[in-house]
């Protein structure tokens, strides 16, 4: 029995490295470095305030700070910004154990009887320290009348009261508390930051780990600095004294940089086998489909970064960042920014969808399907200047039907101008359109000839259906301001609809059985009737047909 207590006693001893290492001095708090730097001025310059608000995300340093400001306030050698750690007061402090530093949790003590009788401690004077000192953490827990209870004590405490409250949601705090209390926001902790504190930990302790393995945590951290340190504890726990990235990422759920290497190489390549392929191992594997998309969304940002000469903001080792740039030629600034809003869309999407694979193989192929795009600016350039040879290191555009030439009357005195291939206007003016609206895309294919004339733009239409639903308010709108920024001059486009052969007795008698049967056979028709399983009614003519 007594040894069975003493193993018990002997595990009880341990500190988690978030405990462990806990700041005990300002100047060990990292990432904070404003807010120190007026903390101790204020000790310095002997302008304590009696209410202080520290509001910011989870594991940056509040309670830490405040209990550090405690001992500063409390020290035998104080009012000090270097707390000496040694006296009774300190040491209380650090244990959570001083009659004068009272931490309340405010999501347990949240009512208006707790508050009254934090109002009747205060009346009286610390019964050995400097300063009687509340730390309320989570105050944004606190009842409505809870908050009203404060509000007098915290306007008008006694001389040897400080109020310091700690919250992650500062918006849930009345006007009225606000504004008795010094605000500090603190902010999350940048990832250099958390690295390098990280690897003194590791060095302090004898882990043996690699720059790669903590990048992995700090990732997962997002900015928490005690979400780090915990994870480090865990999965120091798993490896033990040597830890290898490849046991950060299994523990973490991270997907290999592999697969999202293979990838990148299979969207440049537009292979959709390949694509698909990887999504099969991804699941094969057990890892996380919307961890893959998110994590393969942050490969594009880092190539993004990479085409902006932004070097510094990404992550990892040199070699590292030299493949990136390599894979980073494969791809223009439009290709990426593309994909990366496809993507968000895409990982959104997951998150409701009954059948998450199928989803992803989808969008992964729509990827492979969108053509990598030459830089508008430079396509609309060529535009604007009649004649001018397209570079010859442009990628070519994705191919389309070619257009026919049906002979169109033009204005007088005015000549047709077509951009030289292989950036045909009429191609560049379907992509516009097609960006912005893929209705209107679908009746722009019915158009028999596209052209710009000087200043304006002609669409000849063939389909009197596709005519009449193009002519209407809502899809002139996308094609003039296509055509707008394309010409970049104001432009109404001109709807024309190509005139048909005329012979005696061809046309059918409006609503005759053959006038419906025609309609019926109109491609965009037969779909539509196809996708809402109706029938044709009635079949009116349109104007000039």
């Amino acid at each position: 029995m007594q040894a069975r207590q003493g193993a018990a006693i002997k595990t009880m001893k341990y500190q988690v490295i978030a405990r462990k290492f806990r700041p005990q001095i300002f100047e060990e708090l990292v990432g904070q470095k404003p807010i120190v730097q007026t903390l101790q001025n204020a000790i310095q310059l002997d302008r304590i305030g009696h209410a202080y608000l520290f509001s910011g995300p989870r594991g940056v340093g509040k309670t830490t700070t405040a209990r550090i400001l405690a001992k500063g306030l409390n020290c035998v050698q104080g009012p000090i910004i270097t707390p000496c750690n040694q006296c009774h007061s300190c040491k209380e402090i650090a244990a959570g154990q001083s009659m004068d530093v009272l931490e309340i949790d405010a999501a347990s003590n949240n009512g208006v009887d707790n508050i009254r009788e934090l109002r009747e401690s205060a009346r009286y004077a610390p019964s050995r320290d400097r300063y009687k000192i509340f730390i309320i953490d989570e105050a944004h827990m606190l009842s409505t009348p809870a908050f009203n209870a404060l509000l007098k004590i915290l306007e008008e405490p006694p001389s040897h009261v400080a109020f310091i409250m700690a919250t992650t949601e500062r918006h849930k705090l009345p006007a009225t508390i606000l504004s008795r209390c010094q605000q500090f926001v603190f902010r999350t902790i940048s990832a250099l930051e958390i690295q390098a504190h990280l690897r003194e930990i590791a060095n302090r302790e004898g882990i043996q780990i690699d720059d790669r393995a903590l990048a992995y945590i700090v990732r997962a951290a997002e900015g928490s600095m005690r979400d780090a340190q915990s994870l480090l504890d865990q999965i120091i726990s798993f490896s033990g004294q040597q830890i290898v990235d490849e046991d950060v990422r299994d523990i973490l759920g991270f997907i290999p940089s592999e697969i999202l290497d293979q990838t990148l190489d299979a969207l440049a390549e537009r292979n959709s086998r390949v694509l698909l392929n990887n999504i099969a191992i991804v699941v094969d594997q057990g890892l996380n489909l919307q961890q893959y998309v998110r994590e393969f969304i942050g490969k594009i940002r880092d190539l993004l970064l990479l085409k902006l000469d932004m070097e510094e903001k990404v992550m990892g080792s040199a070699s590292e960042k030299t493949a990136l740039a390599s894979r980073a030629e494969r791809f223009s600034e439009q290709d990426l920014i593309r994909f990366f809003d496809m993507l968000l869309h895409l990982e959104n999407d997951l998150r409701s969808t009954s059948q998450p694979r199928f989803h992803l193989e989808v969008g992964f192929v729509k990827l492979a399907k969108i053509s990598h795009l030459r830089d508008i600016e430079d396509v609309i350039r060529d535009l604007r200047g009649p004649g001018t040879a397209t570079p010859a290191s442009a990628s070519p555009p994705k191919q389309r039907p070619p257009l026919q030439k049906e002979p169109v009357s033009s204005p007088p005195g005015e000549k047709a101008v077509i951009p030289p291939e292989p950036f045909a206007f009429a191609d560049i003016y379907t992509r516009r359109v097609e960006e912005k609206s893929a209705t209107t895309a679908v009746y722009l294919q019915k158009a028999v000839r596209i052209e710009r004339t000087g200043d304006s733009v002609q669409i000849v239409i063939a389909n009197g259906t596709a005519h009449a639903l193009l002519d209407s308010m809502e899809h002139r709108k996308i094609l003039d301001a296509a055509a707008t920024e394309l010409t970049g001059k104001a432009v109404s486009v001109s709807l024309m609809l190509k005139a048909q052969p005329a012979s005696i007795g061809s046309q059918p008698e409006p609503n005759s059985e053959n006038a419906l049967e025609s309609a019926r056979q109109e491609p965009l028709v037969k779909r539509f009737l196809e996708v809402f399983r109706g029938d044709l009614a009635q079949v009116k003519p349109v104007k000039g047909e």
